[in-house]
């Protein structure tokens, strides 16, 4: 049996399908890539696996396993920029399998939708991959907004040489920053921290200026540590020299949080 193969169009599928595999990804993760990095990455990607399937004796199969897994690592590092090893592999998983996904909802409907069965063209795929993808995009984004209200966050704490784990929640209304390089603030409970405030070197305290409802000018207690790291559950960020002010307000009876994080160590916009 002999298949003619149309390379315009098998290129033309596998760009937009690549596409969209990133730009998922990309949203699942909130890896943050320009658009024409991301268009560029999907139009290499076809380019190889066309390129791949010119080769004497490579069949479709062979070159859909190549491009999962040789070519599939490298478009992703092309189109994003990873912090840690660990992201790679958590994205190399997630684009494959939403390549499954939308794999297997077009199989599903080519064998079962009166008038297409076995007899998709290249528009309807397309057409199903784009519907697809609007559909599993607005999953995220409901998804995302409902996980933002009240989402705390794994904050660790370098008291030099000796590691605090808390728990975080974003305040959109937190402003702070130390006035000598503007660095973002985050608040920390001084009853949380205890003692380990004690390892903090003197030259490492500040008192920072701040105004508040019924308070136009107060000076806060804060210390400069050596990192923190933020985890959402999904990635770590580490922030080197991070500045905490120190709350002699508990915190905890708050909502189960001891830090209140500034917005630039978290991603609020999305």
């Amino acid at each position: 049996m002999h298949y003619i193969i149309y390379i315009d169009k098998v290129w033309l599928i596998d760009f937009v399908t690549g596409t969209y595999l990133l730009f998922l990804t990309g949203q699942t993760y909130r890896l943050r890539c320009r658009p024409l990095r991301l268009l560029a990455s999907a139009a290499a990607g076809a380019t190889v696996f066309v390129g791949f399937l010119l080769l004497p004796g490579i069949g479709m199969t062979a070159g859909i396993l190549f491009q999962a897994l040789c070519a599939g690592p490298l478009l992703l590092k092309a189109a994003f920029s990873f912090r840690t090893k660990e992201m790679v592999v958590k994205t190399y998983t997630c684009i494959n399998g939403y390549g499954l996904l939308l794999g297997g909802m077009i199989l599903c409907l080519s064998g079962y939708l009166p008038g297409m069965r076995g007899n998709l063209k290249t528009g309807q795929i397309l057409l199903i991959s784009t519907a697809a993808t609007c559909l599993i995009s607005g999953y995220l984004y409901v998804r995302r907004r409902d996980r933002r209200c009240g989402r705390l966050y794994t904050v660790r704490l370098d008291f030099y040489g000796e590691v605090l784990t808390l728990k975080g929640f974003a305040d959109s209304g937190n402003s702070l920053r130390e006035p000598y390089g503007k660095r973002p603030v985050s608040v920390l409970d001084l009853q949380a921290a205890g003692d380990l405030v004690k390892r903090v070197p003197p030259e490492k305290h500040y008192l920072i200026p701040f105004h508040s409802i019924g308070k136009k000018h107060g000076l806060l207690r804060a210390v400069e540590l050596p990192w923190m790291e933020v985890d959402d559950g999904e990635e770590r960020r580490i922030f080197t020299k991070a500045v905490a002010a120190l709350s002699e307000e508990v915190l905890t009876g708050k909502g189960g949080y001891q830090v209140i994080l500034h917005p630039e160590f978290v991603r609020l916009e999305e």
